[in-house]
């Protein structure tokens, strides 16, 4: 079913938050992102509910072994959302690039496959899983 014009904008506007927070190392601004029992499923791990969200974050921000992805940016494109009322599922295509590297450098181009939640009346993602 497709999904009213105001949810679309709303939920593009949801991506580009949670870019920016993961993209600023902002681990709290990232979970909130996130309904508070939400999912994240990527390529380093799962996560679960808003104290996993926020650690996982707090870590890939600051250890050593995730540097390169200091700079890194999150770029989505191709979203197609469906759904209706409090809920929908959206998938999008993600790149996500280190514009800092030498040259420039490509660190994943994977897809998105999200199901969202309306809370509060403002979406949020219930589960979003990462494949590459």
């Amino acid at each position: 079913m497709a999904i009213e014009t105001a949810d679309r904008v709303e939920i593009e506007d949801l991506v580009a938050r949670y870019n920016k927070a993961i993209d600023t190392g902002d681990a709290q601004g990232w979970a909130a992102t996130f309904t508070k029992d939400g999912e994240f499923h990527g390529i380093v791990g799962d996560f679960y509910g808003a104290d996993e969200l926020v650690a996982f974050v707090s870590a890939y921000a600051s250890e050593e072994q995730y540097a390169e992805f200091a700079s890194a940016q999150h770029w989505v494109t191709n979203m197609v959302i469906e759904g209706g009322g409090d809920h929908a599922e959206m998938f999008a295509h993600v790149m996500m690039v280190a514009p800092q590297a030498e040259g420039g450098r490509i660190i994943l181009v994977g897809h998105y496959e999200d199901t969202l939640q309306k809370v509060d009346g403002r979406w949020r993602f219930a589960k979003r899983v990462v494949r590459v």
